[in-house]
């Protein structure tokens, strides 16, 4: 969990300024990685990796992708517009997409033993699990972030 205090009061604005590279953008690079390692690994070991979660993986990454294009291009600049209240039905929207990709955590959670990869696992395959847990912890920090502050101080708006 991130500290979320230091936005509490700053210009939603400045929240959805530090979103976008803090964690848009950088949830698009981790992705960029993480696809092709876990379809190498998925491939090389095709025996022993989990065979859910290349396609998990895959599906985290189109509802990912997606959920963050609706904010930038529809949710973001409607909050910036000053809408508040207005922003609600979108917002709702986002927040029940935020369920979904916790959902999609705790499979990754589950399926990777908690990012815990096979002891006699190559370096591609412990690459690739230290990969995901950082994204996860930084997908769980921008999902507080949004849902603690961000939209909940436009809905009080």
């Amino acid at each position: 969990m991130s500290d979320l205090s230091i936005w509490q009061h700053a210009p939603l604005d400045a929240i959805i300024d530090h979103i976008l590279p803090r964690y848009h953008e950088t949830h698009r690079r981790q992705l960029d990685e993480i696809l092709p390692l876990a379809d190498k690994v998925a491939r090389v070991h095709a025996e022993t990796f989990p065979p859910q979660l290349l396609p998990l993986v895959l599906h985290m990454d189109g509802e990912l992708r997606s959920h963050m294009m609706k904010e930038e291009r529809m949710l973001f600049p409607m909050i910036k517009q000053g809408l508040g209240r207005g922003a609600a039905m979108p917002i709702n929207v986002m927040m029940h997409e935020h369920d979904d990709h916790d959902t999609v955590i705790h499979q990754l959670i589950e399926l990777t033993d908690n990012f815990t990869p096979p002891a006699a696992a190559c370096g591609s395959w412990q690459r690739l699990y230290a990969q995901l847990q950082e994204l996860v912890g930084d997908l769980r920090d921008h999902i507080e972030l949004e849902n603690e502050i961000l939209f909940a101080r436009t809905l009080n708006a």
